[in-house]
């Protein structure tokens, strides 16, 4: 299942934004939303913007999402790749 996050963007160079979310940064793209400015909040999904959100309800989702767990940075036990499975047959 695929997510969209809203994120806050912090700074804009071109095609693309430095946004935040839960404590995390990343470069995303903004080339779908060329409107958005620097403080608004985005939904992000799969590396671009592509909406522009309240942000009291960008807040609240991302508060939801803390209470989740799911903004929690990963561990380097959970960046690692994962083994393909064994053929069964």
């Amino acid at each position: 299942m695929c997510l969209a996050v809203p994120a806050k963007i912090l700074s804009i160079e071109g095609p693309q934004a430095r946004v935040e979310f839960g404590g995390v940064r990343r470069t995303i793209s903004v080339q779908l939303l060329p409107e958005a400015r620097v403080g608004d909040y985005v939904l992000v999904h799969t590396g671009f913007a592509i909406s522009i959100v309240d942000p009291e309800e960008a807040e609240i989702t991302l508060n939801l999402l803390r209470e989740m767990g799911d903004l929690d940075p990963l561990s380097p036990d959970e960046m690692q790749p994962v083994k393909p499975r064994q053929d069964l047959s």
